[in-house]
């Protein structure tokens, strides 16, 4: 057997020739080399519950009716993609008529009709086209929301819209058209569309946080050291001097054989009272959880942490109606008690139960659950302008949200509680914060509590909230991040209701938990916006190195080179680019000062020589950067640019010629001729317009 790499890319395909499609997807294997599965599905294979969507990563959709889709896989469909699915929908031979079956909610344009798309066209998506690139058949549109990737005239004929925490992108044309997938250009399409996987979306690869959360108890905690010196005082001074001086007293010293025995069988009683005194006697299960879910609907997925807590060892029958499907927890219980923390005796139905739970003495067991659920229905209006996030936030739903934020990249605004049908305003500022506090320390509070003996239940519940959060935004290979990983802002709020209705059996628990709503919102942009590095996506397109390390914004490879896409956020409108900014190893964080001026070379040297000459043996470190020209204007498109230093900004000449209007995406080559291996630190900054 092979043990499941959890950053290991999962794409499935519905089509009617999945052949055309797997063949053009050469695809970039994860950090630890582990290269993508392709799984070729038929609709019937495509379950009918949220939950069973989740080691699916990506889905590509081609010439199959949707109206073949029954409701409950339309539903976990729409489930999977608020969860941070990606849907990729291509055109083909079916036409219009075969995306009947997906409600405008989800498309970002209606197919209405075929229409001859130029090449030059879909240059923003393919790159460099082949000589022998020429018209393609493509579904058009009214664009219904999310942003235009191609357009023919004022038609989309490729475009994206963000669908709760994924994606969901329409590409009107068919990417298996011979000269696509004979040159780069499917290549690089398919690596633009379908990027590495993430530790940060439904499927939770890591959960100790949520672990950690969940096992958070007054009930768990130490005993206060006052308490425990109180009691040894007693003790001391009840077996010393007190039992001497009465005794004494009354003359009977040599009742000391047996008063002293029944002192220390009364203090032993009496420790015992304490600790059960603190320990309580009630049965306890406690709720944390994350419930996902998208713009304008109640539609959501939980992934839930029930920690089921006895004062007494015990075994317990655990019930959970609804159908949630039950497991360990990925990590496993901090507090087993017996030992057998990871087996669980899961009878799934309804309702799904646990059987024959054992905790131990003051021991606390952990369930995992994953379940459709509620979410409450939030109206936002929010704006992207002038460096500024504002708008507002309006609950719709019949229940108090408590300690709600917005989060935008790495920016947030803390706001009030929301009750029922209330009104909140936004107004955040919007800049880059790589390096400033986690979103959990700015949204909780900070990370040091004081005493852990001295808890109260105000600090273990900023503990717990802190954990739940900083599982949003923790990474297996990257390690906590300071931004939440989503394509537009996010409201974060606190519910004030149980989740699940959790039943065991003969017992009354007393109920306490956690539950954080993650709600995407949609954003708007105008104006006058810059897109600091936080606000940018990249993607790996094309490389031909000898190996490659890509973690975020640092990048090391071998001899070769390597292509990256990067982008801003979704946004609707044409980006008209006045400054495009290059920041070296964290120039945008304070330490490149002011960006300087630079324009491309006339053209693109030799390839160094190392037998030819010394300078090739010198090195920074560094590769060679090259962006690519869309006006065409340049034999191959790219401009190589002059040698940029480490911890600076460089602003580019002419941005104009290198930002594609409709997306804002920016390609940049990086280029190593040397046979040892170079790195850096690399992000991209847009200013511009939005119209």
């Amino acid at each position: 057997f092979t043990v499941h790499d959890p950053t290991q890319l999962i794409v499935g395909i519905v089509a009617e020739r999945p052949e055309g499609i797997v063949g053009g997807l050469d695809l970039l294997p994860n950090q630890n080399q582990v290269a993508p599965v392709i799984l070729p599905l038929e609709p019937g294979d495509l379950p009918g519950r949220v939950e069973a969507w989740g080691p699916i990563d990506r889905l590509i959709w081609q010439d199959v009716d949707t109206a073949s889709l029954e409701p409950d896989q339309l539903a976990a469909l729409r489930g999977w993609l608020a969860g941070g699915g990606r849907l990729i929908i291509a055109g083909g031979t079916a036409g219009p008529a075969g995306l009947t079956g997906l409600p405008d909610a989800m498309l970002p344009y209606r197919p209405i009709v075929t229409i001859d798309a130029p090449a030059a066209s879909l240059t923003g998506l393919l790159g460099t086209l082949p000589k022998d690139a020429g018209d393609v058949p493509a579904l058009s549109g009214d664009l219904i929301a999310g942003r235009v990737l191609a357009g023919v005239g004022d038609r989309a004929v490729a475009a994206e819209r963000p669908y709760g925490s994924g994606l969901v992108t329409l590409l009107g044309f068919d990417p298996t058209t011979p000269w696509m997938t004979e040159s780069k250009a499917a290549e690089g399409l398919w690596r633009r569309l379908l990027p590495a996987r993430t530790m940060s979306g439904f499927v939770i690869g890591d959960d100790n946080q949520m672990v950690s959360a969940v096992s958070q108890l007054p009930s768990l905690a130490l005993p206060p050291i006052g308490g425990l010196l109180a009691l040894l005082g007693a003790y001391i001074l009840l077996i010393g001097p007190i039992n001497y001086l009465v005794l004494r007293r009354l003359n009977r010293r040599e009742w000391a054989w047996v008063t002293m025995p029944v002192l220390i069988l009364v203090f032993a009683v009496g420790a015992y009272g304490f600790g059960a005194a603190l320990r309580g006697s009630d049965v306890i299960v406690n709720e944390v959880a994350i419930v996902r879910g998208a713009p304008g609907t109640t539609e959501g997925a939980a992934q839930v942490y029930l920690g089921v807590f006895s004062p007494s060892r015990g075994t317990y029958d655990v019930k959970v109606p609804g159908g949630a499907l039950l497991s360990s927890p990925i990590s496993g219980s901090i507090f087993g008690g017996d030992g057998t923390a990871a087996v669980l005796d899961v009878l799934q139905g309804e309702p799904a139960t646990v059987r024959s739970l054992a905790v131990g003495f003051g021991s606390l067991r952990t369930i995992r659950a994953e379940s459709a659920a509620d979410v409450p229905l939030i109206e936002s209006s929010l704006r992207l302008e002038d460096g500024r996030l504002k708008g507002t936030i309006k609950n719709l739903s019949d229940q108090l949200l408590t300690n709600v934020a917005v989060v935008l990249g790495s920016n947030v605004g803390v706001l009030s509680d929301l009750a029922a049908g209330s009104t909140v305003s936004v107004d955040v500022a919007i800049g880059p914060n790589v390096f400033g506090p986690s979103i959990s320390e700015r949204i909780v509070g900070a990370s040091f509590f004081g005493d852990p003996t001295n808890a109260t239940a105000d600090v273990l519940r900023s503990y717990v909230r802190r954990a739940i959060i900083d599982q949003l935004t923790y990474d297996a290979f990257k390690g906590s991040q300071t931004q939440i990983s989503s394509d537009g802002p996010v409201i974060l709020a606190w519910g004030t209701r149980d989740l699940l209705d959790v039943r065991i059996e003969g017992q009354q628990p007393r109920r306490t938990g956690n539950v954080l709503f993650y709600l995407p919102s949609r954003m708007s942009v105008g104006g006058a916006t810059t897109f600091h590095s936080d606000l940018m996506r990249s993607s790996v397109v094309e490389t031909d190195a000898a190996f490659l390390s890509n973690e975020g914004t640092y990048m090391g490879f071998g001899q070769g080179s390597v292509t990256v896409s990067y982008r801003p956020l979704s946004f609707e409108g044409t980006f008209t680019p006045t400054r495009l900014i290059l920041n070296m190893n964290f120039g945008d964080q304070g330490q490149g000062g002011l960006p300087k001026e630079i324009e491309p070379l006339a053209g693109i040297p030799p390839a160094c020589d190392p037998l030819t000459s010394i300078d090739c043996t010198l090195s920074d470190g560094l590769p060679e950067i090259e962006v690519f020209d869309r006006t065409g204007s340049v034999e191959g498109g790219w401009r190589r640019l002059p040698h940029l230093q480490g911890s600076a900004r460089y602003a580019l000449a002419d941005p104009e010629r290198f930002v594609d209007p409709s997306t804002g995406a920016v390609l940049v080559r990086f280029v190593n001729d040397r046979s040892e291996q170079v790195g850096l630190q690399f992000t991209v900054e847009l200013v511009g317009d939005v119209r």
